[in-house]
């Protein structure tokens, strides 16, 4: 197996601290590159320009669709070529500079977001990763216009989280001019209207003298033969996006128009899907900003008992807690960035943390708000009861939670459970079944000379207890890793409990070591004084 990076939550697993993956706290985008942050603001500036003129979220959710002068006008904005190279009309920003302008998306609509994300971090992205010269060049710059959109279809009637086992399949034809399809896909975000779809199907390869399928990825368009939107669908939330069932009947699909390699497709599919993961969070993240924002306005102004809501302890600690929350996400949010850019390390366990408690966050926030208003949290024409329906989805998207948590755990416990080697191979086999979330070949943790289970990282005297509160629940994470294997050695894998617990302290450590190493540039920058705040 080929030597992977390191990754920072793996080692958390072994009980090794790799703090150089997290220290020092990236700079800020303005520091690191002024011209991307000048674009930044003016997409930011857009938004907030559309947001009084042009989107109505009510609208958007009653009529269950994005009005086509909306998308028109997004495109006009850049905002349909934001992770498209420059060189084929894209504006290609950076991980960083993405996920603050899909910040300011989501907190202004959901459904919007969805489908720029999907126009952008799914389906272009698929394109701009694992595309050919020739298919760059033809689909990548009517996609940065907006000609048309992308989509990007995977899940099936029968397959959602075990994605490797897609049904669909795809036969050569005789002459070896095209692919025919068979299959069917659902909940395919923007696949009523896109002109270019990345998809999925089982292709027949040679694998060590044997015939077998392996899952293959292509691009298709709706005129080609064989393919048609057979419905779309009526959804709890994100009602303005619009998710449809795709029927691919001897669906004829030219060889020029494979991507990537044959039999390779579970690659393109992980590779696209974890860079994805990053949009979620950033997305819950605005999100839950723009819930707290409701929140504090909304029990400042409604009085009960003679007072303020906000005056009242309980009010204050629902606050209080969600703030604490984003500022957390916000804080894994900058470290998973920079690790994307850098593209020097593994980031694929530390995108699955960030999506799982950013998503989990912003559905306690919408509830909260919810909670707060009483009645008017639960009825229209006020937006609170469709915020919360909104949010509901975030913990389904990109690879439900309960799934991740099993992805982060399985991968953390590979490393330590080599020392025995019928665990190690039994962790291999349900790592490839779990679909879309095992791609990458895990990586070891090498306990190298330097390496230590402590933050070896100079901090300033008020963060010590939260120094030490986050090295021993890392000693005490690596212990209880080595005993799970232990006791449970070959049936590991069938702990799904016990898995599941390692999973929230791995979270939970990567969130407590974001804050410190996001608190200490801080302090180190604006001084202790103007620091309280973030060290409570």
């Amino acid at each position: 197996m080929a030597e992977q990076t390191l990754s920072f939550t793996r080692g958390i697993f072994a009980g090794v601290v790799l703090d150089s993956l997290l220290f020092p706290y990236p700079r800020r985008l303005d520091e690191r590159n002024a011209d991307e942050a000048r674009t930044v603001r003016r997409l930011i500036k857009s938004l907030r320009e559309m947001e009084s003129d042009l989107i109505d979220s009510a609208k958007f959710d009653e009529e269950e669709t994005i009005p086509e002068n909306v998308i028109r006008a997004f495109a006009e904005a850049g905002m349909l070529g934001l992770t498209i190279p420059k060189k084929y009309g894209g504006l290609e920003l950076s991980s960083s500079a993405y996920a603050r302008v899909f910040e300011t998306l989501s907190a202004i609509d959901a459904s919007l977001a969805v489908l720029v994300g999907v126009h952008c971090g799914l389906g272009s992205k698929a394109i701009v990763l694992h595309g050919n010269d020739e298919q760059k060049e033809r689909y990548l710059p009517p996609l940065a216009r907006g000609d048309f959109l992308a989509a990007y279809a995977l899940t099936e009637p029968d397959v959602g989280s075990d994605a490797q086992n897609i049904k669909t399949t795809a036969t050569l034809s005789k002459d070896g001019s095209h692919w025919r399809l068979n299959g069917r896909k659902i909940w395919i975000g923007n696949g009523h209207r896109a002109g270019v779809i990345a998809t999925f199907a089982q292709a027949f390869v040679q694998r060590r003298g044997e015939t077998v399928q392996r899952m293959t990825a292509f691009l298709i368009r709706p005129d080609m033969p064989g393919f048609k939107v057979v419905g779309t669908v009526h959804k709890l939330g994100i009602r303005g996006s619009t998710q449809a069932e795709l029927s691919y009947e001897a669906l004829e699909v030219p060889v020029d128009h494979l991507l990537g390699a044959v039999g390779r497709g579970f690659g393109v599919a992980v590779h696209v899907l974890n860079a994805g993961r990053l949009t979620l969070a950033a997305g819950c993240t605005g999100g839950t900003k723009r819930t707290l924002n409701q929140m504090a306005s909304y029990a400042e102004q409604r009085v009960q008992f003679g007072h303020p809501l906000a005056d009242f302890e309980i009010t204050q600690r629902k606050l209080s807690r969600i703030a604490s929350e984003i500022y957390a996400s916000d804080s894994m949010l900058g470290i998973l960035a920079s690790l994307v850019d850098r593209g020097d390390n593994d980031f694929s366990l530390e995108a699955a943390c960030a999506k799982v408690f950013a998503s989990e966050m912003v559905w306690r926030a919408a509830d909260e708000m919810v909670q707060l208003a009483g009645g008017r949290g639960y009825v229209k024409p006020y937006p609170y009861e469709r915020i919360l329906r909104d949010s509901r989805i975030n913990r389904i998207f990109e690879g439900a939670n309960e799934v991740l948590r099993l992805f982060i755990a399985l991968n953390g416990v590979q490393a330590p459970a080599e020392a025995l080697k019928e665990v190690g191979s039994a962790l291999r086999r349900p790592l490839r079944n779990l679909g879309l979330l095992s791609g990458y070949a895990t990586s070891r943790v090498k306990l190298r000379l330097g390496q230590t289970s402590t933050l070896d990282i100079e901090l300033h005297d008020r963060l010590r207890k939260h120094k030490e509160y986050f090295e021993q629940h890392v000693a005490e994470l690596g212990s209880a890793t080595d005993r799970l294997i232990i006791r449970h050695r070959e049936q590991i894998v069938d702990s799904q409990l016990m898995l599941e617990r390692l999973a929230d302290m791995a979270i939970d450590l990567f969130a407590t070591a974001s804050v410190i190493a996001r608190t200490q540039s801080l302090i180190d920058e604006r001084g202790i004084e103007t620091c309280e705040r973030e060290i409570a």
